[in-house]
């Protein structure tokens, strides 16, 4: 999130400089902040969606109580 926020103020500051892609850059702000929230929302779902992270953790834990 600080990055997509330092990501913001350079494309606002760049912006501001150059007049004529104003209409461009105001359309790249709002998808870069869906993509980011996309992406948050997507590891919060842990069976579905493009990114799939395996909980070895809990695995290994799982494991471990029942060798016990």
């Amino acid at each position: 999130m600080v990055g997509i926020g330092i990501f913001c103020n350079l494309l606002v500051g760049y912006g501001a400089r150059v007049v004529k892609r104003k209409g461009i850059l105001l359309l790249v702000l709002p998808i870069v902040v869906s993509i980011a929230f996309f992406l948050i929302a997507d590891i919060d779902s842990p069976r579905g969606g493009l990114i799939r992270v395996n909980p070895q953790n809990l695995i290994s834990l799982v494991e471990s109580l029942r060798a016990h």
